[in-house]
């Protein structure tokens, strides 16, 4: 069976981020990790990346500068929320997780597990994995 892959973008050393992280590599997830801190997202990657979804689910509540800039009570347009965002990472909410076709924003196991499909206690399911397609030996009749 192929590994399963997924993108992982977080935001320096954030120990939320690092325990989904081991959560997912456990599971046998193969990570293509990228640290925002060090390689950030232009706002041409973070426009593709929101696309049509809600700009919202991206923005990160805890953030100084979320406050700073009252997002609490008010958002500007897409565009210069954007904008900012490419110029301050640490109001992108994280993890992000994408894979091919779906993509998950956040700490929320039980949503990154649908997503990966894999177990909710982080483990591969090996016994299930490694017994399909096993046929049972035949029992040889006592002589």
């Amino acid at each position: 069976m192929t590994p399963k892959r997924a993108s992982f973008m977080t935001y320096g050393e954030d120990p939320q981020c690092a325990e989904i992280k081991k959560f997912i590599t456990d599971a046998g997830v193969i990570l293509d990790i990228r640290d925002l801190e060090k390689k950030p997202l232009t706002e041409y990657e973070l426009d593709k990346l929101i696309g049509f979804l809600e700009i919202t689910h991206f923005l990160n509540p805890m953030s100084g500068s979320y406050k700073k800039l009252d997002y609490d009570t008010k958002h500007p347009e897409r565009d210069e929320i954007i904008k900012v965002m490419a110029k301050d990472h640490t109001l992108i909410r994280r993890p992000i997780i994408k894979t091919n076709r779906l993509l998950t924003v956040g700490c929320d196991r039980k949503k990154i597990c649908e997503m990966l499909q894999i177990s909710p206690n982080g483990k591969p399911d090996d016994e299930r994995e490694n017994n399909i397609g096993r046929q049972e030996p035949a029992s040889t009749p006592n002589k």
